[in-house]
C-alpha cells in the first residue's frame, strides 16, 4: 500500500506542473540530508508522506501501538534514504541519492515498481546501483566500490602538430 501510493504520488510530483508547483523545493537538494526528507510544502506532505505512511495502519485498523512503531519506521526509513550515508547493516541511499542526482528515475520506496515501469534503467548502470545493497561490512561502501573514473585526456593530446 505504501509503495504503491509514495510511488504514483511522487510520480505525479515529477510531472511539469508538479514538479514547477509543488515538488521542487524537495529536489533544492541534489545531495540529500536527513531533514530534506520532511523539506517540502503542505500539499506534498500530505499527498507524498502522510496519506502513504497512515494508509496501510488505517486500512487494517492497526493498534495505536503498531501504528507508532510503523510511523517510527517510515520516518527512519526515509530520514535514512535522504541521509546521503550508506551505513553497515541498514538499508541503502543509494537509489534516492541517484534519484536526487538525476530526477527522472527511481520514484519508489522499494523499487518493485520502478522496475515494473522501467523507471529503475538509468539508475541499473550506475556505480550507485552496485552499491545498492545491505552492507554487511565495515568498510565503507565507496571503498568496497569506489567511483568509476572517467578517462582523462593529455595536455597535447587533440591538437594538431605545427
Amino acid at each position: 500500500v505504501v509503495s504503491t501510493q509514495s510511488t504514483g504520488s511522487h510520480r505525479l510530483l515529477h510531472t511539469k506542473y508538479f514538479y514547477a508547483k509543488f515538488h521542487k523545493k524537495h529536489h533544492e537538494w541534489t545531495a540529500p540530508i536527513g531533514i530534506t526528507s520532511v523539506y517540502c510544502g503542505v500539499l506534498e506532505m500530505v499527498t507524498s508522506n502522510l496519506i502513504p505512511m497512515s494508509l496501510g495502519p488505517f486500512i487494517m485498523q492497526s493498534h495505536l501501538m503498531v501504528t507508532w512503531i510503523w510511523t517510527a519506521f517510515v520516518l527512519f526509513s526515509t530520514t535514512l534514504a535522504h541521509g546521503g550515508y550508506h551505513l553497515p547493516f541498514l538499508f541503502s541511499p543509494e537509489a534516492h541519492d541517484y534519484h536526487h542526482k538525476v530526477f527522472n528515475c527511481w520514484f519508489g520506496t522499494l523499487g518493485i515498481l520502478d522496475k515494473l515501469h522501467k523507471t529503475d534503467q538509468p539508475f541499473a548502470g550506475s556505480i550507485n546501483a552496485e552499491r545498492h545493497y545491505v552492507s554487511f561490512s565495515m568498510k565503507p561502501i565507496k571503498e568496497l566500490h569506489p567511483d568509476r573514473l572517467k578517462p582523462s585526456t593529455s595536455a597535447g593530446e587533440g591538437k594538431k602538430a605545427l
